[in-house]
C-alpha cells in the first residue's frame, strides 16, 4: 500500500542567500521520508548522533530571485503562513519608504507589504498566522492585516522592560504570549491580548536565540551558542505559577533537560560556522548547519572574521570563489524522553548541499536564513 502523504508531506525547507547581483535567491528543498540518507543510530550510541560524512553532496535548486538591496539576509522572516518576508529598508526617489517583498511559497504569488519603519537588525516573533511582532533598538512593533481583505499596517506597541542588546532567547507560548529572557537573568512576558509586558519568571532559558514549543514535549526546545555548551540542544517544561517573596505570582525556574552529545557536526573533516534550528512538527526538529569543509588559508587577503574562523572575501562585491569551501548540512531528527526522562535525539537523516558559488562570505557566516514552510 502507498504510504499515505499528510500535510507536513508538503511542505519544504526553503533558504534565503545573497547571491545575485541585484538581490537574493530562494532554494528549495524536499525533506520527505522518501528523500535523504538515514544516519542509523549504532547500538551503543546514546542518542543516535550524527555518524553521516560530507559525501554526495547537491546543489541547492533555485526557486525564485528577486531584486532588493543587497547585505541584509538576517531581515527576512516567515510569517503569516507560508510567506517570506524581505523586511529590508529602502527608499524610493522621493523619499518614501518603498513595500517590502512578500513571497507565498504555497501559492506562488508575489506581492509587496508595508514599508518598513525601523532599521538595522530587529527580532522577528511571528505569532499564529495573523501577526508579526518585531523588536528594535527603539521600537516594539506589530505587522498585521486590517480586515479579512484590508491592507497591511504596523502598530507601535509599548517597548518591554529591557534593552534589545540584552535579549538572551526567547519563544511564543501556545497561548500566543511571548516569553523573553534576557541576559541578565529574568524572563518577561508580553500578553498580545492585552499588548502589556510583565515578568515572568526570575531565571533565562537556557538556550540562544529562538525556542520552539513542542506540544510533544510540553514546553520548549532550543540551540544553545555559548561558547561552553555550543550544539547542545535543551529541552525546559514549562511549570505552574508560584509567588515570590513580594508577593507577585510568577513562574519557577522551568525542568532543563539537555542533550548528551552535540547536534553539529562530528566529522574531523568539516568545521562547524552556523546554524538554524527548525520545528517541523510535533517531536520532529531540522537543523540547518553552515560548515567549512577546508581550513587551509589562500594568498588571497583576508576581509573578514567569521567567529574564530577567518575567511577570504574576493574584491568583486557579490562574488565568493571561496563559497567551495563550504556547504550546509540539513539533518532532521526526532526528539523525545527516554524512560529516564532523559532527552534523545533519534532517526537521524543528513542530507548536505553544496552553496551557490556567488553567495557573500558575510553572509555565509551569519545563522542560516531557514525556513520550513
Amino acid at each position: 500500500m502507498p504510504e499515505l502523504r499528510t500535510p507536513n508531506d508538503r511542505k519544504h525547507l526553503y533558504l534565503v542567500f545573497d547571491d545575485w547581483e541585484i538581490g537574493y535567491s530562494i532554494r528549495k528543498v524536499s525533506l520527505s521520508r522518501r528523500s535523504g540518507k538515514r544516519v542509523e543510530q549504532p547500538s551503543d550510541s546514546s542518542d543516535g548522533a550524527d555518524q553521516g560524512s560530507s559525501k554526495g553532496v547537491e546543489p541547492l535548486p533555485v526557486f525564485l530571485r528577486f531584486p532588493a538591496e543587497r547585505g541584509h539576509p538576517q531581515l527576512f522572516t516567515s510569517a503569516f503562513g507560508s510567506k517570506i518576508i524581505g523586511l529590508l529598508p529602502g527608499m524610493s526617489d522621493d523619499g518614501t519608504i518603498m513595500g517590502v517583498p512578500t513571497i507565498d511559497v504555497q501559492d506562488h504569488t508575489f506581492i509587496f507589504g508595508p514599508g518598513l519603519t525601523f532599521g538595522s537588525c530587529p527580532i522577528f516573533l511571528p505569532v499564529g498566522d495573523d501577526k508579526l511582532f518585531a523588536l528594535h533598538f527603539s521600537v516594539f512593533e506589530i505587522l498585521k492585516k486590517l480586515g479579512h481583505n484590508g491592507p497591511w499596517e504596523w502598530k507601535k506597541l509599548s517597548y518591554p522592560p529591557f534593552s534589545l542588546s540584552d535579549v538572551y532567547s526567547y519563544g511564543v507560548q501556545p497561548d500566543r504570549s511571548i516569553l523573553v529572557s534576557t541576559r541578565s537573568g529574568t524572563t518577561f512576558i508580553f500578553d498580545t491580548k492585552e499588548d502589556v509586558w510583565k515578568l515572568y519568571g526570575r531565571w533565562a532559558f537556557p538556550f540562544t536565540d529562538h525556542g520552539h514549543y513542542d506540544r510533544s514535549l510540553q514546553g520548549f526546545v532550543g540551540l544553545s551558542k555559548d561558547p561552553e555548551t555550543l550544539g547542545y540542544l535543551y529541552s525546559c517544561d514549562m511549570a505552574s505559577t508560584m509567588a515570590d517573596d513580594t508577593g507577585k505570582i510568577l513562574h519557577p525556574s522551568p525542568d532543563i533537560k539537555c542533550s548528551k552529545e552535540k547536534v553539529y557536526t562530528k566529522n574531523p573533516a568539516e568545521r562547524h560556522v552556523s546554524a538554524t534550528l527548525l520545528h517541523m512538527r510535533p517531536g520532529r526538529f531540522c537543523l540547518v548547519e553552515c560548515v567549512c569543509t577546508d581550513n587551509n588559508m589562500t594568498d588571497q587577503e583576508l576581509k573578514e572574521p567569521c567567529g574564530d574562523m577567518e575567511l577570504m572575501e574576493p574584491e568583486e562585491e557579490g562574488g565568493g570563489p571561496q563559497c567551495g569551501r563550504f556547504m550546509y548540512r540539513s539533518k532532521t531528527f526526532s526528539l523525545s524522553y527516554d524512560t529516564k526522562g532523559d532527552l534523545k535525539v533519534r532517526h537521524c537523516r543528513v542530507r548536505c548541499y553544496r552553496l551557490p558559488h556567488e553567495a557573500r562570505i558575510g553572509s555565509i557566516c551569519q545563522d542560516p536564513a531557514a525556513f520550513w514552510l
